[in-house]
């Protein structure tokens, strides 16, 4: 007997979905310019929903809403049914954009200490004082600017994790901390207003806490769409228990009927300045090779308007439009809840088997046919 799902009388904002191949969210940007038409082509074929990253042929148009714009229309071309989601960072003051320029000209809105010193990320990036309503509004309004501008189908709202990290209240002090909290549930909603009911709020996201045992980011979903969980089995979310509750958090939440973007990793990413040096193919064939752990884990977990994104970065020469064999490969819709045993788990698909074994981090897809 087929599972129950559990995403009903889910929005028309929702893409298509299918359950033939595992499904698909890319998110990527691509600086020197727009993409060609064999990586459209390929987008297309791929995904019904896209995220296009800061910066997006920044290098070609001179900003990302440019950027953006010029790749919504050859993209919506090509798939037409494809959700383009613009990147619109809620936290940090990236200089890529022309709404940059409104916002370096207001110091008042730039989030400062407890010590009335700018908090700058790595000493030169300014944040966003969301506790300030006239923040928020330059915000959303940039947004909704960006938004008729591209014509895209939502926006990806980043780094929630930076704006809750519990270390802010020594930077901040805890009034502070608490009204930017306060700011942030506020610029949610308000960001829904404007959009309004037929676009897609995306937001990075669910992430795993050791100090406190538990994947967090959940609470943000009153009117939010999906989540990102950007972490999955890498940086400080590699350990058992980590995947575990990320795998836990993404059958939770996608029974309710919201969406989970499942970002998962290589065993390398952008950082691993070593591995970077390889040839192109060699990395490929590392990526290829080690796709089927952190797959099976999100087929695990998955239930409708769960997505996998694979790849070791965010721009487009990470291994994000790479055509995986994996990815290739019909499953079908689960059949059955998963199965926990110890730190083994396993679920069947109509057209697959997976088990996972999360303390030996070993995994194997099954395709009996």
């Amino acid at each position: 007997m087929m599972v129950n799902l559990y995403a009903q009388n889910t929005p028309e904002r929702y893409p298509d979905l299918t359950w033939d191949k595992p499904p698909v969210l890319l998110h990527v940007g691509k600086t020197e310019g727009i993409f060609s038409q064999e990586e459209v082509q390929f987008i297309a074929s791929s995904t019904d929903i896209i995220c296009l990253e800061k910066g997006h042929g920044i290098k070609q148009f001179g900003s990302t809403e440019k950027g953006i714009e010029k790749e919504v229309k050859q993209l919506k071309k090509a798939n037409p049914d494809i959700k383009v989601i613009y990147y619109w960072n809620a936290f940090l003051d990236y200089p890529l954009y022309d709404a940059h320029k409104e916002y370096n000209q207001h110091p008042e809105w730039w989030l400062k200490d407890k010590e009335g010193n700018l908090d700058l990320k790595r000493g030169k990036m300014k944040r966003y004082d969301l506790s300030n309503s006239e923040v928020r509004k330059w915000w959303v309004n940039s947004l909704m600017k960006a938004i008729k501008q591209t014509n895209c189908d939502g926006v990806f709202m980043d780094a929630f994790p930076q704006v809750i990290s519990q270390k802010n209240k020594e930077i901040w002090g805890e009034k502070k901390y608490d009204e930017i909290q306060e700011g942030l549930f506020s610029l949610i909603a308000e960001t829904r207003a404007a959009l309004g009911e037929d676009k897609l709020i995306i937001y990075n996201g669910i992430r795993w806490i050791k100090q406190l045992n538990t994947s967090i980011g959940e609470q943000y979903f009153d009117q939010a769409d999906c989540a990102m969980m950007e972490h999955f089995g890498h940086f400080a979310s590699a350990s058992k228990e980590a995947m575990l509750s990320d795998i836990q958090a993404m059958d939770r939440v996608t029974k309710k009927g919201k969406m989970v973007a499942f970002k998962a990793w290589p065993e390398f990413s952008w950082l691993d300045e070593e591995t970077l040096k390889k040839p192109e193919k060699e990395k490929f064939a590392i990526a290829e090779k080690n796709i089927t752990f952190p797959l099976a884990c999100f087929l695990i977990g998955a239930n409708n308007y769960s997505f996998f994104t694979y790849s070791w970065g965010y721009r487009a020469g990470h291994g994000i439009l790479h055509p995986y064999a994996a990815l290739q490969k019909k499953v079908g819709k689960p059949i059955s809840e998963y199965s926990k045993e110890g730190w083994v788990l396993t679920r069947e698909y109509e057209f697959a088997k997976v088990r996972v074994d999360l303390e030996k981090k070993e995994a194997a897809i099954i395709y009996p046919n």
